[in-house]
């Protein structure tokens, strides 16, 4: 049996390679037959070999090949090396990013059982922050699960993370609790860098932005996120109607951001919001024209775009 696991939602993906992996373990009573893949690395005959090889010392074989459509040599040919698996081997196609225009995804998801982890909707976010919580013995209220998403987004990996740090600290896991032990995400952060600027609010927008630069952050990056959240409240604030689900479909966004920016358009009018995205392109041009530091024309741009909302 050949599967083919594939989106961005790593913490989910891996979680069940692992439970695949548990579920061998337990099956056989060892992991023999276990055998883990760098696709990038790898030879066309030896993954056919392996592939292609039979059980030693147990019964069946689970392979597991990780990135393979970044091997170029192979994953063309991909057909060649999955026709003649065996049926004592599952082995299982794990891409966190692939292009699904290539003849690799095509003829994997043609031959395989295809799962697409994708990140979670906002609500099933918040059941699975409190199946989390009692899986380290707490629980968690509700604003607390609502706050606790707002500062750390809805990576899986960083929202455990602080689940568990929560539950150790005490339970119930409060929204007080939340405040004092998770740090905003730089996401957040940089969302509400927007909102300051095109509420006029120049002192808070220009705090944010000095705050993250002193935590690293580079002023391209903080732009292009800038540029990103623009866009995606101009078309929160232009979708009528609709659902995150439905919003996340159409402008390519998750559901969780999708969500997001339903429920803070309100807070903006539209020609706000579309002056402010053709200033931070325009602003972006110029620093890849090297028309001036991009410290300083990142900081015009916040200036600028506060000046222009009514007192």
């Amino acid at each position: 049996m050949v599967f083919l696991f594939y989106g961005s939602n790593s913490f989910a993906a891996r979680q069940q390679i692992a439970k695949l992996v548990a579920e061998y373990v337990k099956k056989s009573g060892d992991n023999f037959g276990v055998e883990r893949i760098d696709g990038t690395k790898v030879k066309p005959e030896e993954l056919r070999a392996s592939l292609q090889a039979a059980p030693f010392l147990s019964r069946s074989r689970l392979v597991i090949i990780e990135d393979l459509g970044a091997n170029k040599a192979i994953a063309a040919k991909i057909e060649d090396h999955i026709k003649d698996v065996p049926d004592t081997t599952v082995a299982v196609f794990y891409e966190p990013n692939i292009d699904q225009r290539t003849v690799y995804f095509k003829s994997l998801k043609a031959a395989a059982k295809t799962i697409v982890f994708e990140p979670l909707p906002p609500h099933k976010l918040q059941q699975w922050v409190a199946r989390e919580a009692a899986t380290a013995e707490a629980t968690i209220e509700q604003g607390a699960a609502q706050r606790l998403l707002e500062l750390s987004g809805e990576d899986q990996w960083r929202l455990s993370h602080e689940v568990a740090k929560l539950a150790a600290y005490g339970t119930p896991i409060t929204a007080e609790a939340v405040e004092t032990l998770v740090e905003e995400s730089h996401t957040e952060t940089i969302f509400n860098l927007v909102e300051a600027m095109t509420a006029g609010n120049t002192a808070t927008a220009m705090r944010l932005y000095r705050q993250l630069r002193d935590d690293g952050q580079h002023e391209v990056y903080m732009l292009s996120m800038v540029i990103w959240q623009l866009r995606n409240l101009l078309l929160a604030k232009t979708a009528g109607a609709t659902s995150p689900p439905q919003l996340a479909k159409t402008a390519g966004m998750s559901s969780f951001v999708a969500g997001k920016m339903l429920a803070k358009r309100h807070l903006f009018t539209e020609d706000q919001l579309k002056a402010a995205f053709l200033q931070a392109v325009d602003t972006d041009y110029q620093i890849k024209s090297g028309a001036g530091s991009p410290d300083i024309l990142v900081e015009q741009l916040i200036l600028y775009v506060a000046s222009q909302v009514p007192a």
